[in-house]
């Protein structure tokens, strides 16, 4: 059996004026560009910015970047060789040229400079060809326009591929469908392993009304977040370790591709893949990519244009960094509030408190929050976590006295006055400590509550490999009444694999002494009795993400 891919033609790159720079930069108009990768970089209005904050490339590979100026002033775009500063010291050089400046489109004769755009005036574009370095590493971009360079900044990773995927295999079904079925309850008409271990098929006798599974293994070379494009025609299905990832069922024609993303640990890792054919055209792409190597192919056809970025959406692209201290970003938080104060922490975890509930809303780990959406015109919505493994507690107050233990918890409150709060709740603010972390402070029937949310790597079991999170909530200046009890969260996945011990799906679990584990209307909930011991009342709870 030949398996291949006998359909959709990728398109060839037309010829481009040529900008090579090794040192000092070259400029070759009109030269042939051949086929390549191809980038487009916009410059933002009004904000001294470029779209997005970096790129990939492959080692040695042929790029064709298209500047996108659509700003009132003229910005251009230089490559670098590698430097911590970003490019700002070579920005400084185009900044000494003074004079000169204008008529050297800002770009200083220097060894640093690879390649680099002339000066774009407002609203049109410029088109730069160069090879990719052989040498893998970070590269920065920037624009040296006086002033600019500071904000106006990014990278390009030259990277390599990753692995392909190994012991593929393929079972063909016949079958007239519209959606994709259920392979596993259909019979296979042929099924052997995949030439070349890449995804693909070249049936003779059969050019329509057919179906596929496609299996192999994936090895991560690095945990981490993971991302798949996945376009077909017509339906398609991605699972990753039987979870699902992407797809595109029903009947269409393939597009630029759907991205889908997976957490996935250090390892091998199951594949499984979906497909049907009705009739007409046919097509199926998938490629993957993850830390530390370049969008790569799993079929044996491609698209041309690359992976869409997150960061190229018009709500995304201004990620908040979180490094030696803590960032604080309040704002409306997806599953927060109107009033959400998230917080990154030094040690990659991050959690959301609603002010308007005074209460935990989310956890989560890995990058913290993406500030386009709010920085850019106002703009409207709720900007949701922007890394993973989001543990949400469920929209409710804190706290509440229960008559017995099954005493169902209060409904939430609903429609609040602008600037109020649940009865018996009033917030308090936060005050910052050491790292610039925030205790947030609420008032709960007459008692003093301080709720405070770290990185805490002492909390992770001996030989676990993850991340931690403590959560200590204090209670004083009153008398805590009998039956207060406090929910952390409230959800259809939660179960006790131990005294006090609470799995939440995904590797993820919550520890609190005395906690217990009920139903709710959400499906169960995790509830600790509050008791006094010298006029105060402290509960400690971790949340632990593993590796």
């Amino acid at each position: 059996m030949n398996c291949c891919f006998p359909f959709l033609k990728t398109k060839r790159l037309p010829g481009l004026a040529l900008l090579l720079a090794s040192s000092p930069w070259l400029n070759a108009a009109d030269a042939p560009a051949p086929d390549g990768q191809v980038v487009t970089i916009k410059t933002l209005a009004s904000q001294m910015k470029y779209d997005i904050a970096g790129f990939k490339v492959l080692p040695g590979t042929r790029v064709r970047l298209i500047l996108l100026n659509e700003d009132e002033m003229p910005h251009n775009l230089i490559i670098t060789r590698p430097a911590p500063d970003k490019g700002l010291a070579l920005a400084q050089a185009a900044w000494a040229l003074g004079e000169q400046g204008v008529a050297r489109n800002w770009i200083p004769d220097d060894p640093r400079v690879l390649a680099a755009t002339k000066m774009v005036g407002p609203h049109a574009k410029e088109e730069l060809v160069f090879t990719a370095p052989a040498e893998k590493g970070d590269y920065p971009y920037v624009c040296t326009f006086p002033g600019h360079a500071m904000a106006m900044n990014g990278v390009m990773s030259v990277v390599e591929e990753g692995v392909k995927l190994t012991d593929g295999k393929f079972q063909l079904f016949l079958g007239s469908w519209v959606k994709l079925p259920d392979f596993s309850k259909e019979k296979p008409l042929r099924e052997g392993p995949l030439e070349d271990n890449l995804i693909g098929w070249k049936f003779d006798d059969y050019k329509n009304e057919f179906g596929i599974r496609f299996t192999g293994k994936l090895e991560v070379k690095t945990e981490g977040e993971h991302f798949f494009r996945l376009t077909s025609d017509d339906g398609s299905r991605l699972r990753i370790d039987g979870k699902g990832v992407v797809g595109q069922d029903g009947t269409h024609p393939a597009n630029e591709g759907k991205v889908g993303r997976a957490m996935l640990t250090k390892g091998m890792h199951d594949l499984t893949l979906d497909y049907f054919q009705g009739t007409g055209g046919a097509g199926l792409f998938l490629s993957w990519q993850g830390p530390g190597f370049q969008e790569t192919w799993l079929t044996k056809s491609r698209l041309d244009s690359p992976m869409p970025d997150r960061q190229q959406d018009e709500n995304n692209g201004l990620p908040l960094e979180v490094r030696d201290e803590a960032v604080i970003y309040r704002n409306f938080i997806e599953g927060a509030g109107a009033r959400g104060i998230a917080v990154g922490y030094p040690g990659g975890v991050n959690a959301a408190f609603d002010a308007e509930l005074c209460n935990v809303a989310l956890v989560w780990r890995g990058a913290f929050m993406d500030a386009k959406r709010h920085w850019t015109g106002r703009g409207t919505g709720f900007q949701p976590p922007l890394g993973f493994g989001v543990v949400a507690s469920g929209l409710n107050v804190p706290f509440a006295v229960l008559e017995k233990t099954d005493t169902p918890w209060p409904a939430p409150p609903k429609d609040l006055p602008n600037g109020d709060w649940p009865a018996g709740y009033r917030f308090g603010g936060y005050v910052l400590g050491k790292a610039g972390i925030p205790t947030f402070r609420y008032t709960f029937q007459g008692l003093r509550v301080e709720d405070h949310l770290e990185a805490d790597a002492a909390s992770l079991p001996p030989g676990q490999q993850g991340v931690a999170m403590k959560r200590v909530l204090t209670l004083q200046g009153g008398s805590v009444p009998a039956g207060l009890h406090l929910r952390l969260i409230s959800s259809k996945e939660i179960k006790e694999s131990s005294s006090g011990v609470f799995a939440l799906g995904e590797g993820i679990s919550l520890r609190v002494p005395g906690g217990r584990l009920r139903p709710s209307v959400d499906g169960m909930e995790v509830v600790v009795p509050v008791t006094s011991a010298s006029g105060a009342a402290r509960i400690e709870a971790t949340y632990l993400w593993n590796l």
